[in-house]
């Protein structure tokens, strides 16, 4: 029987969206009549699939993501949103890419970089090929933005948007968001959101056909791999790394530190406070590359940079003993996943969809910038018995592996692949 063709399709080649597509596409390959690849846009070499795979191309995406920056110049309100907004205004030519003619399902992700441009979305459906999108965050239903940060225009047909220069009725968001209306009625098109608050927030998006189409599946989790129990010498890893043995190790991912949505500052006020108040109980691990400058972080910690290697990155959870994140913006943070899988609590703000990732047995979901109630849950947590400490621990590895296990995911996502194919038949 002749396996199912399912392509993968992502811009770049970090981030949670290409991790998450990069697992789901492994897991479906492994799913019986299936066949599936991942490709992205960039020149990553270490990655085998990718668009660019020449010189002529490397530079060609290159031109294509700065062309589109470029364009918007002319239109953004300043240049702290330069990369917080796309109008989707430059893109391959999608219909002559032989990986897309020869695929039976069409699997898209995160396609924005200049890598696949609305007109280009356009042409993928056209073929008249079912095509699944997932959400890794709001631009697929807003009128450019990734994240509205408190405007709700999206819901009314956009206009008068906070990223632009010049707001009006019937500004570049808006024409964007006249555009996505026609591709969000194709037949052939069903967006997936990992969670239920984003297909909550797709849902009010007005004039959007697709509301029974809309399917929640989580991001799969490679369990075997992100397990505590895989990891020796951890007293070893401690001593190279510089974590001391007897303290609390709080860990902080973020691929750019200096990013103020990601809530580095709050996680410094945090810390700096646990540490006044607890002298000498505390570490920090920070993940992330380029620190804020004039931010200073009085707990005893260890900078790690950008940890490139997926063995590395489960070190990082392995030495420590509760992942803190103060993000402002999130979906279903791949970091809080991977946490769990690896037995550790988790202390956060309760936005996007987190509070369906933690609830009160699990870890701390507080109110948006309560940084006063993190801080009291951390002390409480930090005086647990080393019983509850280890049951607590059991909890979140078990939430995890039940939820987010590849095996499962990948089944949900090949019903909607098989119902799919059998409509058009």
């Amino acid at each position: 029987m002749k396996s199912i063709s399912v392509v993968h399709i992502n811009a770049a080649s970090s981030g949670g969206a290409y991790v998450a597509a990069e697992r789901l596409s492994k897991a479906i390959d492994q799913v019986e009549g299936f066949y599936a690849e991942h490709w992205i846009f960039e020149y990553n070499t270490a990655h085998s699939r990718r668009w660019a795979d020449s010189t002529v191309k490397k530079w060609y995406a290159i031109f294509l993501h700065a062309l589109e920056k470029l364009d918007f110049l002319r239109f953004e309100k300043s240049k702290s949103v330069r990369f917080a907004f796309s109008h989707g205004k430059t893109g391959i030519a999608v219909r002559n890419w032989q990986v897309l003619k020869d695929a039976d399902i069409i699997h898209l992700h995160w396609v924005n970089k200049g890598f696949i441009s609305l007109q280009g979305l356009n042409e993928l459906l056209s073929m008249g090929k079912p095509v699944f999108w997932t959400c890794h965050d709001m631009w697929p239903f807003t009128g450019g933005c990734y994240h509205p940060r408190g405007c709700e225009n999206f819901t009314s047909g956009c206009g008068n948007c906070q990223y632009l220069n010049n707001p009006s009725s019937k500004d570049l968001s808006y024409k964007v968001f006249q555009e996505k209306t026609t591709l969000l009625s194709a037949e052939n098109l069903q967006l997936v959101t990992p969670s239920d608050w984003l297909k909550k927030q797709a849902i009010q998006r007005s004039h959007l056909q697709l509301v029974n189409q809309i399917s929640v599946i989580p991001n799969p989790m490679d369990i075997d791999f992100f397990c505590r129990e895989s990891l020796d010498s951890i007293e070893l890893r401690k001593k190279q790394w510089g974590v001391p043995l007897s303290a609390r190790v709080l860990l902080f991912i973020s691929a750019n530190l200096s990013n103020p949505k990601k809530g580095f500052n709050e996680f410094v006020i945090i810390a700096n406070s646990l540490e006044q108040t607890q002298p000498g109980q505390w570490f920090s691990l920070v993940v992330g590359d380029r620190w804020p400058e004039h931010v200073t972080l009085s707990m005893p910690y260890v900078s790690l940079g950008l940890l490139s290697t997926a063995e590395d990155i489960r070190w990082a959870y392995g030495l420590s003993d509760l992942y803190v994140t103060t993000s402002h913006e999130e979906n279903l943070p791949t970091t809080i996943m991977e946490a769990q899988c690896m037995g550790l609590p988790v202390a956060a703000f309760g936005i996007g969809g987190i509070p369906e990732m933690i609830s009160e047995d699990l870890g701390y979901c507080g109110e948006f910038m309560d940084l006063k109630g993190m801080v009291g849950w951390i002390k409480q947590w930090a005086a647990l018995g080393e019983i509850e400490q280890r049951e607590l621990s059991s909890k979140n590895r078990a939430f995890a592996s039940v939820k987010y296990g590849e095996d499962g995911v990948a089944s949900s996502y090949c019903e909607l692949y098989n119902r799919a194919l059998n409509i058009r038949k």
